[in-house]
C-alpha cells in the first residue's frame, strides 16, 4: 500500500515490510517539467487560498467586512488540488493501494500485473476525461453566483487532472519491459471487448441484482490487483452505469466533481499544512521535550509519553501517518537508550494512532462531516472525551504492566528544565485551543480555522523558532499539493461509487437486512456496524472504508435510536482500531517503518492493545454521554 508521507521525512522511513513504493524512476526530462509545473500550479492554488481564507477571517472579525467570493474561489481550489494535484499524487506514487494479495504471488508475475494497472489507468482516465467534455460543455453558459464566472472552469480540473493521469500511465508503460507492456496491454483489450460484447449481445441489464454482482466481483478484483482505490472506485461506478444503462455516462464525472464541492473540504489541505509546518518550523520538537519532562516521570516513562503526545499532535495535523512519524522518529533514539521494548513502542505508537481519529482536526472526521449532514463542529466537540476514554485505558494498563513487571520506573526531569521546556512548548500547545476556541464561539468555520491554523504555525516557526527556511517551507506546499490530491481524489470517486451503491439499492437493502437481524435493537445494530467498520478498515484502509460504508450506515442510526453524532464518532474509532489491526492493517507498517521493528512482533505486542482499545470503543458506542455532553454543552447537538 502506497502510505502518505511526513513532509521532511525520506520515504523509507515510513514504507513497512512488504509494503513498497516501486523503484524511483529516472523520469525523462518533459515528464519532470511537468511534474514541477503541475506542483508549482497546485502549490500557488493552495497558497492563494490560504491567503483569502484569512484574510476573511480578519476582515470579518475587525472590520465586520465578508470577502464574498472567497468561498466561490475556495471552490475552484478544491478542484485543482483534487484532480491536478491527484495526477501529481499519482506521478509520484502516492495513491492508496493495496497489495496484501499482489506481493503473495509469485514476483515473476508482477511487470504485467503492474502494466496491466497502468493499462486501466491511461484508457479509464482518458474515457472519463472524454465523458466529462460534455460536462464541459453543459456548464458553459451557467454563471457562478458571487464571481459570475463560466461554470465550466469548475468542471475543466477534473477534466484536465484525468488526462494528466493517463500521460502519466502511458508513460510509465514506454519505461517497462515491452513483452510485459505487450501482454498486459492484449489482455485488457480482450477482456474490455468481451465486457462491450457481452453488454450488446444480451444487455443492458438495468438495475438486476446480475450488474450488483458483476461489479462488487470487479470492486474485489481491483483491489487485489493493487489498482489505487480511487482509481477502483471510479472504474467499479463507470462499469456499473455502463452494464445497467439506466443512466447517462455523464452521471460519473458530474458526481465526481460534486464529491468536491463541500467547502469544508479545504480543511483537509490546510490542517494537514500546518502539520508540516510545525514539524519542520521546530514546534514538534519543543511539544516532545514537554511532554516527556512533565509525563515522563510517571511509571511507564516513554510509553506514557507516547499516549500523551499522541494525543497533542493529533489536534495539529489530523494526519495518522504524520502524527505517528513526528512522534516515533522523536522518540526513537530515547526509546532504544533506556532500554524500552521496541514492539511495544510501535504497538503503543499504534495505539495512540487509534485513538487521534476522534480528535479535531482528525482528516477523516473532516471527510465525514463532508459527506454527511453532521455538524462539524459537533463532530469536533464529540470526539474530545472519547479520545479521552481511550488514553486513560491505555495509559492505566500500562501503569500497570509496567508495576507488576517492576519496570520503566520513570525519567524524572529537573524542575529547571520543565519550566524551560514547557515556556518553549506553551505557544505551540495554544494550537489545538486555537482550534476548539475558535469552532465553539463561531468565530470561524471549521475551513477558515485551518487557514489560521497555518499562519499561526508560520509565525511560530518563522519568527520565535526561527527553522523553518523558504526551502523547508514550499516542501510542505509541495507536500500538500501531493497529499491533499490523493485525498480529495478518493473523496471524488467515492462520490461517483456512493452514487452506485444508491443506484444498485444497496443502502435500502442493508437497512433491510439490518433491520431483520437486529430488529429494533440498537445494541445489534451497533455491534453489527463496528465490526463492519473494524473488518473493512483493515482490508480497505481507513479513508476509503469511511467513504464507502458511511453513506450507507450513517442514515440508519436515528431508525435504531442511535444519536447520528455519538454514531459517527463510533464509526471513526473503528475504522482506526482495523487499520491499526495487528499484522493486516496499513497502520502497522507504518509504525513499524517508524520504529525500525518487525511486524510480526509488534502485531504480538499489540493484541492486548488492541483488545483494550476495543473494550473502549464498546464503553463509547454504548455509554452515548461520552459523546455527546460537550456537544450538548455548547448547544451543537
Amino acid at each position: 500500500m502506497s502510505i502518505p508521507i511526513q513532509a521532511g521525512i525520506p520515504a523509507e522511513d515510513l514504507l513497512g515490510e512488504g509494503h513498497t513504493h516501486p523503484p524511483a524512476r529516472k523520469q525523462h526530462v518533459l515528464v519532470q517539467w511537468v511534474d514541477k509545473g503541475l506542483e508549482a500550479f497546485v502549490g500557488m492554488a493552495v497558497l492563494s487560498e490560504l491567503i483569502i481564507l484569512f484574510a476573511n477571517v480578519l476582515t470579518r472579525s475587525f472590520f465586520d467586512f465578508t470577502i464574498l467570493w472567497a468561498n466561490e474561489f475556495g471552490h475552484l481550489v478544491l478542484g485543482v488540488v483534487a484532480f491536478i494535484g491527484g495526477a501529481l499524487a499519482y506521478n509520484r506514487d502516492e495513491h492508496i493501494a493495496v497489495h496484501a494479495v499482489i506481493e503473495r504471488l509469485p514476483k515473476a508475475w508482477r511487470p504485467a500485473l503492474d502494466s496491466f494497472i497502468d493499462w486501466m489507468v491511461a484508457i479509464g482516465s482518458l474515457y472519463i476525461a472524454y465523458v466529462s467534455i460534455e460536462v464541459v460543455r453543459s456548464r458553459s453558459e451557467e454563471l457562478s453566483t458571487v464571481m459570475e464566472i463560466s461554470m465550466r472552469w469548475f468542471v475543466l480540473p477534473l477534466t484536465a487532472g484525468l488526462v494528466l493521469m493517463s500521460f502519466f500511465a502511458l508513460y510509465r508503460l514506454t519505461q517497462r519491459a515491452k513483452a510485459s507492456v505487450l501482454a498486459a496491454g492484449i489482455v485488457f483489450v480482450v477482456g474490455l471487448g468481451a465486457l462491450i460484447g457481452m453488454n450488446a449481445v444480451w444487455g443492458p441489464f438495468e438495475e438486476s441484482s446480475f450488474v450488483t454482482w458483476l461489479t462488487i466481483a470487479f470492486f474485489a478484483v481491483f483491489m487485489a490487483l493493487g489498482l489505487p482505490v480511487g482509481f477502483v472506485l471510479a472504474t467499479v461506478a463507470t462499469m456499473f452505469t455502463f452494464f445497467s444503462g439506466g443512466e447517462s455516462m455523464i452521471a460519473i464525472p458530474s458526481t465526481m466533481q460534486a464529491g468536491v464541492s463541500n467547502f469544508v473540504l479545504l480543511a483537509i489541505p490546510f490542517f494537514m499544512m500546518a502539520g508540516y509546518v510545525m514539524t519542520e518550523g521546530g514546534l514538534s520538537s519543543r511539544l516532545s521535550d514537554f511532554v516527556v519532562s512533565v509525563v515522563g516521570r510517571v511509571r511507564g516513562g516513554l510509553f506514557q509519553v507516547i499516549v500523551v503526545s499522541m494525543y497533542i499532535f493529533s489536534g495539529i495535523s489530523g494526519s495518522k501517518a504524520a502524527d505517528v512519524a513526528a512522534v516515533g522518529t522523536s522518540l526513537k533514539k530515547m526509546i532504544r537508550d533506556n532500554g524500552y521494548d521496541e514492539p511495544e513502542f510501535a504497538a503503543i505508537l499504534s495505539a495512540g494512532a487509534v485513538m487521534g481519529e476522534t480528535i479535531p482536526p482528525s482528516l477523516p472526521m473532516l471527510v465525514l462531516g463532508s459527506i454527511t449532514t453532521i455538524s462539524m463542529g459537533a463532530l469536533f466537540m464529540a470526539g474530545l472525551l472519547p479520545a479521552l476514554v481511550l488514553a486513560s485505558c491505555l495509559m492505566a494498563a500500562i501503569y500497570l504492566k509496567a508495576r507488576i513487571g517492576n519496570k520503566y520506573p520513570g525519567i524524572k526531569t529537573p524542575m529547571a528544565v520543565v519550566r524551560r521546556n514547557t515556556l518553549l512548548a506553551a505557544p505551540a500547545l495554544l494550537v489545538p485551543v486555537l482550534l476548539v476556541v475558535g469552532i465553539v464561539t463561531g468565530l470561524a468555520t471549521p475551513t477558515e480555522i485551518s487557514s489560521v491554523a497555518v499562519v499561526y504555525g508560520l509565525v511560530l516557526s518563522v519568527v520565535l523558532y526561527r527553522e523553518l527556511t523558504v526551502r523547508k517551507f514550499w516542501r510542505t506546499v509541495s507536500d500538500t499539493a501531493v497529499k491533499g490530491g490523493m485525498i480529495l481524489f478518493i473523496t471524488s470517486t467515492a462520490s461517483s461509487f456512493a452514487y452506485t451503491l444508491t443506484a444498485a439499492g444497496i443502502p435500502t437493502e442493508i437497512a433491510d437486512l439490518m433491520i431483520k437481524v437486529a430488529g429494533h435493537t440498537g445494541w445489534l445494530f451497533m455491534l453489527a456496524s463496528l465490526l463492519i467498520l473494524i473488518v473493512m478498515g483493515a482490508l480497505l484502509e481507513g479513508l476509503p472504508a469511511l467513504l464507502v460504508f458511511a453513506p450507507i450506515l450513517m442514515p440508519l442510526a436515528p431508525k435504531f435510536g442511535v444519536s447520528p453524532v455519538q454514531y459517527g464518532i463510533v464509526l471513526l474509532i473503528a475504522m482506526g482500531i482495523g487499520c491499526f489491526a495487528p499484522l493486516i492493517g496499513v497502520g502497522m507498517y507504518i509504525s513499524c517503518s517508524v520504529t525500525g521493528t518487525k511486524v510480526e512482533a509488534a502485531s504480538r505486542a499489540m493484541v492486548p492493545y488492541a483488545i483494550l482499545l476495543f473494550i473502549g470503543l464498546l464503553l463509547v458506542a454504548f455509554v452515548p454521554w461520552f459523546s455527546l455532553v460537550l456537544p450538548r454543552l455548547f448547544g451543537m447537538a
